[in-house]
């Protein structure tokens, strides 16, 4: 006997409705609940076998919880799973939140001197490499006063870093830092390249073998990208790097 057949939801229908619900989500469009089935069907023309899927999704990134006879709610934001690079993205297109990224940024001050220490022990030739590139091309966008590829090459050298450290934990992190980075570009504002030195310190520490300089270099990196999302909220308007 055939088992019952669940009908398949084309992928791009079924990110389109997780972004579209997410995003609503973010901008505070809903009151607690998401509207019921038959509407959000209805306003966003899809079965309720592709809405079913989305708030599966959703679910997981902790933004909402199905409760059977009351309906789907709308959990606190302190729930919401927001190392999501996903959810990290949309949220700096809708709601930009500066105490997200500070708490970000608290959590790199931890995890990424310890990353750089380790790679400043174990990086290869090839991991050498990819920091070089990187940093070179901070440079050359810096010289170009392109920010979005100085932003791109920025997010390059702190996973590369992180990859150099050869340790499984702050190899699975680079996703998170990477979406944390990409975040805080868009609610910081500064002079461009402003730190490139200190990005230039921490690869000749780790060029040396040198793991407490490296280390040092790192923790005054991030002290500065503190300091640049601690500036008056009014002045978090423009996309600029760390």
């Amino acid at each position: 006997m055939a088992g019952t057949v669940r009908p398949e939801v084309k992928p791009r229908v079924h990110q389109q409705v997780v972004e579209t619900i997410a995003r609503g989500i973010l901008r505070g469009d809903y009151d607690g609940y998401l509207p019921s089935e038959p509407q959000l069907c209805e306003t966003l023309m899809i079965s309720r076998s592709a809405l079913r899927e989305a708030v599966r999704v959703l679910s997981s990134k902790g933004l909402v919880s199905p409760r059977p006879h009351i309906g789907t709610v709308i959990r606190p934001p302190d729930e919401w799973n927001m190392l999501d690079p996903e959810l990290l993205a949309w949220s700096v297109e809708e709601r930009p939140d500066p105490k997200v990224v500070l708490s970000l940024i608290e959590a790199r001050q931890f995890i990424e001197p310890a990353a750089v220490r380790l790679a400043a022990q174990r990086a290869t030739a090839a991991d050498l490499a990819t920091m070089e590139r990187a940093y070179l091309g901070m440079s050359l966008a810096r010289e170009k006063k392109d920010f979005t590829a100085y932003n791109a090459a920025d997010e390059e050298f702190h996973i590369a870093i992180l990859s150099a450290s050869h340790n499984f934990v702050f190899r699975q992190l680079a996703t998170a830092i990477g979406a944390a980075l990409a975040y805080s570009f868009h609610v910081t504002t500064r002079e461009l390249g402003h730190a490139l030195p200190l990005h230039g310190e921490v690869l000749e520490h780790i060029r040396m073998r040198d793991a407490d300089g490296a280390s040092d270099a790192m923790m005054r990196l991030l002290d500065v990208a503190r300091r640049d999302l601690t500036r008056p909220a009014e002045s978090m308007v423009a996309p600029l790097p760390l």
